[in-house]
């Protein structure tokens, strides 16, 4: 994993948000092959292991199905899919990608120039300087409020999505898989027999007159 991602990225025990302290066997070029990111809170520890770091525990047991491997166009086409579905126009935000759709993480980061963490990927799917390759259970690593948008497939456990609720920040959207109820704080915009696309409530901005 490219080191500046390494800021992304957060211990997924409940307790108040703190940096990862990262702890390096093997770097190249300023990827980080081997090493260890522990949590200064809690002592919990996760291992980066040819690039990929590792976030589940002992109780994540589900296995995905591999991706069928993707052409190029075929990987540029998803990318603009789910770069539509999560309204992706900012450049350098952070999303997430969870399963299949992270088979266009660097499609997708590449047209948007938006960093990419990719959960549960496919062997095919290579890491760079904005994509980040993680292995997850039911949390998704990352700060509250952080991220621009994720999108899981049906791989995951429904209780990922309470997860990527709080990953996402006000306003931001998630696409998940119709097998999964969207969460009721969720706005859903569309659907179709796959996946629908829901978006959190933004901020409310109270306002007050001036010398009130």
């Amino acid at each position: 994993m490219f080191i500046e991602l390494l800021d992304l990225l957060r211990c997924t025990n409940a307790h108040e948000d703190t940096w990862l302290v990262a702890s390096f066997k093997t770097v190249s070029n300023r990827f980080v092959m081997d090493g260890t990111l522990g949590c200064p809170t809690c002592s919990a520890k996760y291992s980066i292991a040819s690039g990929i770091a590792d976030f589940r525990t002992s109780g994540d047991s589900f296995e995905r199905e591999p991706w069928l491997s993707l052409t190029s166009l075929e990987r540029e086409h998803l990318a603009t899919r789910v770069g539509a579905f999560l309204n992706l126009t900012e450049p350098g935000a952070t999303v997430v990608m969870g399963g299949s759709w992270a088979s266009a993480a660097q499609e997708l980061s590449v047209m948007t120039e938006a960093r990419v963490l990719a959960l549960n990927p496919d062997k095919g799917v290579e890491e760079s300087e904005t994509v980040g390759l993680l292995r997850v259970g039911t949390e998704i690593p990352v700060a509250p409020g952080s991220v621009f948008g994720v999108a899981l497939d049906s791989s995951f456990p429904a209780e990922i999505l309470a997860s990527a609720v709080k990953a996402v920040r006000p306003g931001g959207r998630i696409v998940g898989p119709t097998e999964i109820p969207p969460p009721s704080e969720l706005l859903v915009l569309a659907h179709d027999e796959s996946y629908w696309v829901a978006e959190k409530a933004p901020e409310v901005i109270k306002l007050s007159r001036a010398g009130r």
